[in-house]
């Protein structure tokens, strides 16, 4: 199940929330003609809760099956540590559960980085 967690915590709320791109040519996205030279701002974080491709977008589900999720880009702007990252956080997920099963968080405040467009956390009170 850590696989399919890993995966969800990515979608949810994944460390990168946007980023820009130079439109390159002239393109049509949804009705729009966006111009050579443009700058464009794309929000993974709003794909990423797209009720079209993820039933009940809103909720944190760690049994979320096929979660497609654009955490990492997609196509030639993948991301090539994705695999680095998503090993990484299952190591250190299954080694959490292991050595500590009563582990859970001790506070009602999680505090968040005041980054809107790299996230991460200021901190997270956890008990055990």
């Amino acid at each position: 199940m850590i696989r399919q967690a890993v995966e969800e915590l990515l979608r949810y709320d994944s460390s990168v929330q946007r980023v820009a791109r130079i439109v390159i040519g002239q393109v049509e996205v949804g009705g729009q003609t966006l111009g050579d030279g443009e700058f464009v701002s794309l929000v993974i974080a709003a794909a990423n809760r797209d009720p079209d491709q993820f039933p009940d977008p809103d909720r944190l589900d760690l049994t979320r099956a096929n979660n497609h999720h654009l955490s990492f880009g997609s196509g030639p702007h993948f991301c090539l540590g994705a695999q680095l990252a998503r090993l990484e956080s299952e190591i250190a997920i299954g080694a959490l559960v292991r050595r500590l099963p009563a582990l859970r968080l001790d506070t009602d405040v999680i505090e968040g980085r005041p980054k809107p467009a790299l996230r991460g956390l200021e901190r997270l009170i956890v008990a055990y």
